[in-house]
């Protein structure tokens, strides 16, 4: 378990060095691909501002869809 863990740090550092990227957009990236959205959804989703992303996050994470995140916007 800990060469697994430090596999991923280790993983984490170097793509972290080699594309500039933080590690918090490396995270927020794998949470976006995690939601599996429809290429319409990915449409949609490119519109919203970070907030409404945030709050589709939690929707689609706890079984919800990313149009009932967005109410009547």
């Amino acid at each position: 378990m800990k060469l697994a863990k430090l596999f991923a740090i280790a993983s984490i550092a170097a793509l972290t060095a080699c594309t500039g990227l933080s590690e918090d957009s490396i995270h927020r990236n794998a949470q976006i691909a995690a939601l599996n959205l429809t290429p319409d959804e990915e449409r949609i989703w490119n519109t919203l501002t970070p907030e409404q992303q945030d709050r589709a996050i939690l929707f689609i994470q706890n079984g919800g869809t990313l149009i009932a995140s967005l109410g009547d916007r």
